[in-house]
C-alpha cells in the first residue's frame, strides 16, 4: 500500500558491510559470534560488524533477513546492514522480510548478491515516530508468536516427564515392570513398498522426510504412489500404525512416529510398520519410549553404515528392549497425552492465525 512515505536509497541511508572467508582473519579470543546467510554459525574468523545490524545472504540463502543486536563478525556468504539515524534497525529488518532480494539475483546456479545491486535499492522511509510505532507493532506480534511457541515446547517437556513419572527411565527400570523386546509386542512388522512415486497416483506415500524427528507426520509435502493389489496390505497404514525409519543419516535414523489419520495412505521401503499387540502395548506409549532420549542414543549405537547412511533392518529393531507396564497404565498414560497433544492443536492453530495476522501487516506496511 502506497502510504505517500519518502523513498530513499539504500546508498544514502545505511551501510553495506562485506564478509570475509572465515579462515583468512584470527577471531581474537572467539569474542564475537559469526553469522553468516544461514543464521549463527559458530565462533569464528570475519569482519565486525555494529549492533542492530540486518543480515542478508550475499550468497544461498538470500531471502532470509536476520537481525542481529550485539556485535559479530560477519562471513563472506552475507552482507551486514547497519542503518544510518534515519532509519530504525528493526523498520529495516522487517522491510528486508518483505522484500523479494532474488529479484536482483543473477546467478544460474547459487543463487547471489552484488553490493552494487543492494545499494541502488529503494526503501520507504516514514518519520521515526512511525517507524517506531509500526516496528512495535510488527515486534508484539513476534513476542506473541515467541511466547506461543514457547508454550509448546513446555507441553512438550510435561510430555516426557509425564512418562518417566509413570513409568521411569528405559534402561535402569526403577520400577520393577517386565521387559521384552519390540518384536515380541507387535502383532505383524512389514517394510514399505521400493515402487517410485508416480503423477496421479492414487495413494499418498508417506516418505522419511515425512516423520519427524520427535515423533509427528510432517505430510506438508506428500507425493503420491499407485500400487499393485497384490502389494498393498502389507504397505498400506491405518490409523494406530507405529512408523519406523530404517535408513537415514545416523543422527535421524530410527525416528518413530504414529500415524494418526483415518484415510489411506503408502509408506516407503526405508520405512517398518509395526502394527502393536493391543492386549499387551499401546501405540501411544511405544512411539512416545521410542523417542526419549536414551532410545534415540540407543538407536545411534545399534544402526550399521556410514554417517549419511545408517541402517537399522527389521531385525535389529525388533529386538530393542522395552518396558512393558500393564496395559492398563499405558492406556491411562495414554489419555493424558493426547489431552496434551489437544492443548498443542490449540496453540498451533493459534500461532497460524498470528502469522497470518503478521504477514497481512507486514504486507500492509510495506508493499504497494
Amino acid at each position: 500500500m502506497n502510504h505517500g512515505w519518502e523513498y530513499k536509497s539504500w546508498n544514502n541511508i545505511l551501510k553495506i558491510y562485506n564478509g570475509k572467508n572465515q579462515k583468512a582473519v584470527e577471531n581474537p579470543n572467539g569474542l564475537y559470534p559469526i553469522y553468516g546467510s544461514g543464521g549463527i554459525m559458530s565462533y569464528a574468523d570475519a569482519y565486525i560488524c555494529p549492533e542492530n545490524c540486518v543480515i542478508i545472504g550475499r550468497k544461498g540463502n538470500i531471502n532470509n533477513p536476520i537481525f542481529v543486536p550485539t556485535k559479530f563478525w560477519n562471513v563472506d556468504t552475507a552482507f551486514g546492514l547497519s542503518p544510518k539515524d534515519s532509519v530504525h534497525p528493526r523498520f529495516l529488518f522487517y522491510f528486508c522480510k518483505v522484500y523479494d532480494f532474488e529479484k536482483h539475483n543473477k546467478a544460474t546456479t547459487i543463487p547471489s548478491l552484488v553490493k552494487n545491486d543492494l545499494l541502488k535499492i529503494n526503501m520507504p522511509v516514514p518519520s521515526m515516530e512511525v517507524q517506531e510505532r509500526i516496528v512495535a507493532e510488527l515486534d508484539k506480534l513476534n513476542e506473541l508468536i515467541e511466547i506461543k511457541r514457547n508454550q509448546l515446547k513446555d507441553l512438550d517437556t510435561l510430555a516426557q516427564s509425564l512418562f518417566y513419572e509413570t513409568f521411569g527411565e528405559p534402561f535402569i527400570n526403577s520400577k520393577g515392570w517386565l521387559t521384552n523386546s519390540f518384536g515380541e509386542l507387535a502383532s505383524s512388522i512389514n517394510y514399505g513398498t521400493s515402487l517410485p512415486a508416480t503423477d496421479g497416483g492414487k495413494y499418498p506415500y508417506i516418505r522419511m522426510n515425512n516423520l519427524t524427528d520427535n515423533g509427528y507426520l510432517d505430510l506438508s509435502s506428500l507425493k503420491y504412489i499407485d500400487i499393485p493389489d497384490a502389494e498393498l496390505d502389507k504397505c498400506l497404514v491405518k490409523k494406530g500404525d507405529i512408523l519406523f525409519n530404517r535408513t537415514n543419516s545416523r543422527e535421524k535414523v530410527g525416528k518413530t512416529a504414529l500415524f494418526d489419520r483415518n484415510e489411506e495412505m503408502v509408506i516407503a521401503g526405508y520405512i517398518i510398520r509395526v502394527r502393536a499387540n493391543s492386549e499387551i502395548l499401546n501405540p501411544v506409549f511405544a512411539v512416545r519410549y521410542m523417542n526419549l532420549p536414551e532410545m534415540k542414543e540407543h538407536l545411534r549405537k545399534i544402526c550399521r553404515g556410514a554417517v549419511n547412511q545408517a541402517n537399522i533392518n527389521s531385525k535389529e529393531m525388533s529386538s530393542i528392549p522395552f518396558l512393558v507396564p500393564p496395559i492398563e497404565l499405558q492406556n491411562q498414560y495414554t489419555i493424558k497425552i493426547e489431552a496434551i497433544e489437544g492443548q498443542k492443536r490449540l496453540i498451533e492453530s493459534s500461532i497460524a492465525d498470528l502469522e497470518t495476522l503478521l504477514a497481512s501487516r507486514m504486507d500492509y506496511w510495506f508493499n504497494e
